[in-house]
């Protein structure tokens, strides 16, 4: 394979702050992050990496230019993190400093050779430090382009990705007939929401949010646990077992109506289905487990480009017989008022009410993460179709069991369940996936 050598590339390396840059506070997802890196156990996470084929050949320069502008339109996208430095605060490059590293690739004999290189490029791990914290490739195939892009895990999370392909794709389109001084805007600020976020982590209302969490966290320590049988030993970044279960368009249809039938939104409807099948698999009656929650239920935050998600804990009574059908009012009651104290999340609870656990890799428990895919984003009115990147051979995993539940624009479904290897066995974690994906969909007894 040949790189372009007069090509727009830019290495990936450090760059030094200059005199605008600042300071400024961390999210407290990132603040979560930063403690578990200084922490005794140093842990750090695989970055956000997307593929995609384009089926065309992308304007690289003015890609370049567009990617620069999007860095310099959202304040998350140029922070960094620096060592030995309080994990309350982050750095934040000025506007004129912001980059995107882009590397130009050109497949040469061995197609195969040449996506392998540019995938392992975008996977490769950020080092906490690096400025910026984020990367991109183009790929020019023989019937194509590919377009990948690499982002720090704590500067964006799920939320902000869909509406950062959503800006890449304004900004890429408007510049044909506009000049960049028409985008070169402050679009989101990250670091402003945790200004924000902090005055009201010190306000009545959250202290009254603490409060619930006293009361429905009773009994409980850190973390939720997870009775589940064959729990076993295992390493911190041990290889994982993963298994998905690819529902088909009928199934995908089914689940959607059956969500609709039981008026849930496809977080409840997973979590419905979480908990019938955590009971099922050997669960007390006393049903809890952690999910996925964007916590951008505060004005003008939907759209954020930052880090913002983090995870709450459902926690219902469950009997032997239940159903998805029967817990349903339960769940969505549990669900609506844990989104309502979203903002004091679960980690922040942890970090007020069991601050030697805050810093720690946490004990057993379950987590749901629901995501729901708009349309394919497309660049130059052409649509990008998401590749499969290789799995990490190695990678953090929490100690307990992974669900998902991944809607897709294009109709398409997946149920996903994942563990550390040597937690589970591989079979157990297939035949609870599989039941899973039925409860969802409603082909369970009893539904």
């Amino acid at each position: 394979m040949n790189e372009d050598a007069t090509s727009r590339a830019v290495s990936a390396g450090r760059t030094e702050p200059g005199v605008d840059g600042k300071l400024v506070p961390a999210t407290t997802t990132q603040m979560k992050r930063l403690a578990l890196l200084h922490g005794p156990d140093r842990w750090w996470k695989h970055p956000f990496v997307w593929a995609f084929a384009y089926p065309g050949r992308l304007d690289v320069p003015r890609l370049q230019e567009a990617l620069r502008l999007v860095a310099r339109r959202h304040s998350s996208l140029r922070m960094y993190f620096l060592p030995d430095q309080s994990i309350d605060m982050v750095g934040c490059l000025a506007p004129d400093e912001a980059l995107w590293p882009l590397k130009e690739m050109t497949a040469g004999p061995d197609p195969a050779a040449a996506d392998a290189e540019a995938y392992a490029w975008l996977q490769r791990m950020f080092s906490p430090d690096d400025r910026p914290l984020l990367r991109a490739v183009v790929l020019h195939r023989a019937d194509g382009d590919m377009f990948g892009v690499s982002l720090e895990h704590s500067i964006l999370d799920h939320t902000a990705a869909m509406a950062l392909f959503e800006d890449l794709a304004t900004v890429y389109d408007g510049l044909v007939d506009h000049p960049a001084s028409a985008f070169d805007e402050l679009i989101s600020d990250a670091a402003g929401f945790a200004y924000e976020e902090r005055a009201w982590l010190a306000s009545d209302a959250a202290s009254k949010a603490l409060a619930w969490w006293d009361e429905y966290n009773e009994g409980l320590g850190a973390y939720p646990g997870l009775d589940l049988p064959e729990l076993g030993k295992f390493e911190p970044f041990s290889p994982i077992i993963n298994y998905d279960v690819m529902l088909s368009a009928e199934d995908t249809i089914q689940l959607k109506r059956h969500a609709a039938k039981l008026r849930l939104t496809p977080t409840m409807l997973a979590s419905a289905a979480t908990a019938v099948t955590l009971r099922a698999h050997g669960h007390s009656a006393d049903v809890r487990f952690l999910f996925a929650t964007s916590r951008r239920i505060w004005p003008n935050l939907e759209r954020l480009i930052g880090y913002c998600s983090n995870r709450m804990m459902v926690r219902v009574p469950v009997a032997a017989h239940d159903t998805v059908s029967s817990v349903a009012p339960k769940v969505r009651t549990s669900v609506l008022e844990a989104v309502r104290q979203s903002m004091f999340s679960h980690e922040e609870y942890v970090r007020a009410r069991f601050p030697d656990a805050y810093s720690r890799q946490p004990t057993s428990y379950g987590y749901l993460n629901t995501a729901v895919y708009e349309s394919a984003p497309q660049l130059g009115g052409l649509s990008l179709t998401r590749e499969s990147l290789p799995l990490p051979e190695r990678d953090f995993h929490q100690p307990g069991l992974a669900l998902g539940l991944f809607l897709y624009g294009d109709g398409r479904a997946v149920v996903n369940a994942s563990c550390a290897d040597g937690m589970y066995t591989r079979d157990f974690v297939e035949r609870f996936a599989q039941d899973f994906a039925r409860s969802c969909v409603g082909t369970t007894q009893g539904e």
